[in-house]
């Protein structure tokens, strides 16, 4: 079954897109890599825009990157044209999409145009590093000054509304209302399907990664 699966969040995105794309590999997969908004080009990436090279290297090599180079930084790539990723979905198995932007840092907060989630997709990952818990919001949080103002009206049982200070070290709490925001960002751009949540955390070089069940809340460790 064709899969065409969003990244989103901050604290690991593109370490999680390798090891799926790494995974279904393994599997006998077509699996193309790309962005809706902006990621870091891997060497021999593919930055013609241009379907039929994409298409090529998806039949010969069952992998390809790509994306359109960035003008502002040369490093990164941007988003195909869309009707170029639509043609391409008939060549992938596995379409990996990093959806979202957080300039390096642990955690973001999405402002109201993020995440650039595409249509089609079936699965939706949200990425949440937590080491950086107990260091100052301002510090860590991505969009920090949006988080301040959302959360100032935003209000329910659970997380009632209250300022949060930039001096604020993260706890728990600060990360089950940015899980919030997303959910209300998801659902005012219309994407009402399940949401994977992956708590991320650094282990030496590497990053390990903790599902939980986003309906019950409750984390369930997996390998």
């Amino acid at each position: 079954m064709k899969k065409i699966i969003s990244v989103i969040g901050a604290g690991g995105k593109t370490t999680l897109i390798h090891r799926l794309a790494e995974e279904y590999q393994r599997k006998g997969n077509a699996v193309l890599v790309t962005t809706t908004t902006h990621m870091f080009a891997e060497p021999g990436t593919d930055l013609s825009g241009d379907a039929f090279s994409i298409r090529e290297k998806l039949q010969r090599d069952h992998y390809c990157m790509a994306g359109i180079q960035c003008s502002e930084n040369p490093q990164k790539m941007q988003a195909l044209p869309e009707h170029t990723l639509r043609e391409l979905l008939h060549y992938a198995d596995i379409v990996l999409i990093e959806a979202d932007g957080a300039k390096h840092h642990s955690l973001k907060y999405p402002s109201g145009a993020e995440p650039v989630i595409f249509s089609g997709t079936t699965d939706l990952y949200l990425v949440l590093g937590t080491w950086d818990i107990g260091k100052p919001c301002k510090k860590v949080i991505f969009r920090f000054d949006e988080m301040q103002k959302e959360e100032l009206i935003r209000d329910d049982m659970e997380l009632p509304k209250r300022k949060i200070l930039p001096e604020e070290a993260v706890t728990e709490e600060h990360i089950r209302r940015i899980l919030r925001a997303y959910r209300y960002r998801l659902k005012e751009i219309g994407y009402n399907e399940k949401i994977t949540c992956l708590f991320s955390k650094q282990d030496g070089e590497n990053i390990r990664f903790c599902q939980a069940d986003t309906d019950r809340s409750d984390r369930q460790r997996h390998s």
